[in-house]
């Protein structure tokens, strides 16, 4: 476990250090500074749309480690490794058998998935790390320990309640439908209402003092819950797939799970009902159904980390696959077959696993589009006092980056608010404006021309392949 663990963290330091802050990843990092550095510890004047934990813990992770992206994705990749042998842990549990436990951290471990977001500041990992120790609490019969650390998965991010439904489902693969209420399933449900109500709590304390819930602001943000309109069903199903490919990016190991999973159920389904661990194989694979159900009928965005509750159930049901092929090799008559298919195992994943480090593979790539934006803050951090720099689509990068910088950011909601704010005090401090290669300055250029302004660019930043990321245009009067 302990070589496991060095290797999942010099698979998950590159894109750690080598990717630019995701716009959401800066929002975290600022609503840290704010709560760190003691101007808005209740986040009272600013949006929120998550629950409490996160920020505190990136604001704990700034105060011990100072202000930095690293910083800022510290929890994540903490988060990130544990996940590794908690994995184990539930497999440990719940099949008593230790290559079970080996090969479902080996899963984890080299997953593209957890490769690509643990060295974030996404609450996912966060999240999930923490739903899954209230699993592995929920089977080592600590249900007070499970009702906690489920609580705090939700207060990490509100899809954390999904956490609560596979708790019931651990116990009762554990300990069978009557053993699994021998201790009151109230210790566990009460110790979850109590922290869940401490999140509402905070956010009320919020509320009274003029702030949106943030429990409003996430469903907001989705654009409203609502079942998916029948046109939806196969774009989605082809995105949700496309997506679900890169859990393992091996095609041998994904048909060894596409195989293996049914078979294991139809195992338990009709030969072995009664037996505790295809009990346990059926409840794990009905969870994992379940929740891909959910979240291609209701109108979830299709993003990628929503998958990542999914990878650790799988990769315990990849061991139990792993561990059932094994046996069925006793033909061989040789004492190390378990020892063939967990090297063979290892073999498959190591080269998906390297090229999630690298970031080769369509997960998580929306940070791509924000690499050169530190030598845009580098520059507006060293404008004189008082310019005024214009945002309407790096808002949340700039309150990150420009935390301390002496500039006054200025948010522009339309072209003619712009050229009207432009025309009025243009000629009063310097004023600069940021355009990103995906949106175009023409329609502003021609607004400005009206008014005898125009946009001239001091620096362009670029990508690793060298093409434009962002160009920074100056405000000034057209010369005649």
């Amino acid at each position: 476990m302990v070589g496991l663990l060095l290797l999942s963290w010099a698979l998950r330091l590159p894109p750690l250090l080598r990717s630019p802050l995701h716009t959401d990843e800066a929002l975290y990092g600022y609503w840290g500074l704010l709560i760190s550095q003691g101007r808005d510890v209740w986040l009272k004047d600013v949006p929120v749309y998550k629950p409490p934990l996160l920020p505190y813990v990136v604001a704990g992770s700034q105060l011990l480690f100072g202000d930095s992206p690293m910083a800022v994705r510290l929890p994540g990749l903490a988060a990130g490794l544990l996940t590794v042998p908690l994995a184990g842990a539930l497999a440990l549990a719940l099949y008593e058998d230790r290559w079970t436990a080996a090969m479902a951290a080996t899963g984890v471990a080299l997953s593209p998935f957890t490769v690509a977001f643990s060295g974030t500041a996404f609450p996912d990992p966060l999240m999930v790390a923490l739903g899954l120790a209230a699993c592995v609490a929920a089977a080592g019969d600590r249900p007070r320990w499970a009702g906690l650390l489920a609580g705090l998965s939700f207060a990490a991010k509100q899809t954390g309640l999904v956490w609560l439904p596979l708790l019931i489902v651990v116990r009762i693969a554990r300990f069978g439908f009557q053993d699994a209420g021998r201790k009151s399933p109230f210790s566990l449900l009460g110790h979850w209402v109590l922290v869940v109500a401490l999140a509402f709590g905070w956010d009320a304390v919020r509320v009274l003092q003029g702030a949106t819930s943030f429990w409003q602001m996430g469903v907001v943000g989705y654009g409203g819950l609502r079942l998916i309109w029948p046109q939806e069903l196969w774009t989605r199903l082809q995105d949700w797939f496309g997506l679900m490919r890169y859990l393992f990016a091996s095609p041998m190991v994904n048909g060894f799970l596409l195989l293996g999973v049914p078979v294991l159920v139809s195992i338990g389904t009709l030969r072995h009902p009664r037996e505790r661990v295809f009990f346990a194989d059926i409840l794990l694979a009905f969870f994992v159904l379940s929740y891909l159900l959910f979240h291609w009928l209701v109108a979830l965005p299709v993003w990628d980390r929503y998958l990542l509750p999914i990878v650790p159930v799988l990769a315990v049901l990849l061991g139990r696959v792993g561990r059932r092929a094994a046996s069925w090799l006793s033909f061989l008559r040789v004492p190390w077959r378990m020892g063939v298919v967990g090297v063979l195992l290892v073999i498959l994943l190591s080269v998906p696993a390297l090229q999630a480090s690298t970031s080769r593979y369509p997960i998580g790539q929306e940070r791509a589009a924000y690499e050169g934006i530190e030598k845009v803050a580098s520059f507006l951090s060293r404008l004189p006092e008082g310019s005024v720099v214009y945002h309407h689509w790096l808002g949340w990068q700039y309150h990150y980056t420009l935390w301390d910088a002496p500039v006054y950011l200025a948010y522009w909601p339309t072209p003619a608010w712009l050229v009207r704010d432009v025309e009025v005090f243009g000629d009063r401090e310097p004023r600069y404006i940021v355009f990103p290669e995906w949106e175009s300055s023409a329609r502003i250029e021609h607004n400005l021309d009206a008014i005898g302004y125009g946009l001239y660019p001091v620096l362009t930043a670029a990508r690793s392949n060298g093409e434009r990321s962002f160009t920074i245009y100056r405000l000034a009067q057209t010369l005649d």
